[in-house]
Order: C-alpha cells, then structure tokens, then sequence
C-alpha cells in the first residue's frame, strides 16, 4: 500500500467525507482501518455541536470502524477550551440543546440567564424565547461567542438551519455580530488539536467536503488539506473558489494505492 498524503494526523470531517447520512461512502471504513494500521492517528473533526461524542463513537464503530472517545474532536470542545483559557470564570447564557448545556456544565462553566457571553450552539431544541433572552443580553453589550459558523446542517430531510443561520438571525436584531467563533475553520478549533497532539503543523492533514470550514481550516492553520469531491463540493465549485487545497480526490479512499 502507497499513501499519497505524508502526515501523522489524519483529522477527517465526517457527513460528505466519511457518510453520508446513515450510509458510510464506500470503501472509507476500510480506508480508516489501514490509516490506523499504518500507525496513523485518525481523528474526527466535526463542527456539530448538538451532539455528545458518544453519539459519533457509536454511529462510526457500527459502521465497521471502532473509535475511541479522544478520536472525536468537536466545536463544543473548542468553546470549552477557548473559555477556559481566554474567558476564565465568565459565565455563558447557552443557546444550545440539553446535550450541549450538559457539556458545559461537566466542564464547570457557569451558566446564568444573566451572563457575561452569548454562546450560540447549533440548537435543534431552539426556541423563540432562547432567541429572546439572548438578543436582550445582546443589546446589553454582553459578549456574542458562536461555536462554528456553518449556515446548514445537511440532513436525508433536506438541510437544517445551522449555526450561521442563527448568527444572522441575531445580528439582524441586534446589531451584533459574534466577536469569536470557534469551530473550523478558525483557531480556536487548531488551539484544541494543539492542546491534545504534540505533532508538528507539517505532520498534520485536514480531509473533507467543504471549502469554506474544511479546507480553509488547514489552509488558515497551516496543515495540509485534503478536498474529497463525495460531498459538497464539485469541480466547478472548487475552481470558482479560488480555494487551493493540497490534494483534491474523488473520495477517502483514494488516498492510498493498493499495489
């Protein structure tokens, strides 16, 4: 077996890059397996933040791929982590769902209806009052902190409105726009990878679907990039973008040649 992408740290996205829905893209179960039996470090990185670990822990090993908790990598731990380190002791009025709140609250950030930062979270129990309560403290000039900025969240029902939905939404009725966002593609998601790896930027390789999270969070970051075309992205939509990842495939599965 040929790998054509030299680095250690494989991160992969996950719906588009690694399934689809509830159907893995074919060959990409195997694909990890020989990752790992190279004696790669294959991780998980997803800008969901509605979801617990657990939940892709079981999704990907009923898959054929058995994955460990420290394989998956979230937005949620990115915030987690920006707040401990940048936003000591302030408190969180959460717009996210009972999981998200459960998170923040196992890793002892305080939570008040009258706090010091909007943190916004992709929120499939959003109701109009978490949208009122935050636009208020918004318009107090309390600080607008968002998890990741997708705009959807695809789905086999269609697309969600995601997090950068309801960013608008907000700055719409607020005037206010997030200060820091945390999922990819801005640091706060490489600070995560940084805090957890000791592997070199050049050792380190983003694979996914999405130009404008995926591969410009290696791109901004310094990592390589890995454009897999089993998703989102066309050919044509790369080449209007200007975007330049490192590899462009047509799947995961492309990134090694069997001899």
């Amino acid at each position: 077996m040929k790998l054509k992408v030299d680095a250690d740290l494989f991160l992969f996205d996950l719906d588009g890059t690694v399934y689809l829905g509830d159907t893995p893209i074919e060959g990409a179960m195997e694909t990890l397996g020989k990752l790992s039996a190279m004696g790669k470090k294959v991780c998980f990185l997803t800008n969901n933040s509605s979801k617990d670990k657990r939940e892709y822990v079981r999704k990907l090993t009923s898959m054929g791929y058995p994955v460990d908790l420290w394989q998956i990598i979230t937005s949620t731990m990115a915030a987690v982590q920006f707040l401990h380190t940048r936003r000591p002791s302030k408190s969180v009025y959460p717009v996210g769902t009972p999981t998200f709140i459960k998170t923040l609250e196992e890793e002892s950030i305080p939570i008040s209806d009258d706090a010091d930062i909007v943190l916004l979270a992709f929120d499939t129990t959003l109701t109009y009052d978490k949208l009122w309560r935050a636009n208020v403290l918004l318009e107090k000039g309390r600080e607008f902190i968002a998890t990741h900025p997708d705009t959807v969240c695809p789905s086999d029902r269609g697309d969600m409105p995601d997090v950068g939905s309801l960013m608008a939404l907000l700055e719409c009725s607020s005037g206010r726009a997030p200060s820091v966002i945390c999922g990819k593609p801005h640091s706060p998601m490489a600070e995560i990878i940084a805090h957890l790896f000791d592997i070199p930027k050049e050792k380190i390789v983003m694979v996914g679907d999405r130009l404008y999270t995926d591969i410009l969070f290696g791109i901004n970051n310094g990592y390589q990039s890995v454009l897999v075309l089993s998703g989102e992205t066309s050919v044509e939509m790369l080449n209007a973008s200007g975007i330049k990842p490192s590899f462009v495939f047509d799947s995961i599965r492309d990134m090694i040649e069997d001899d």
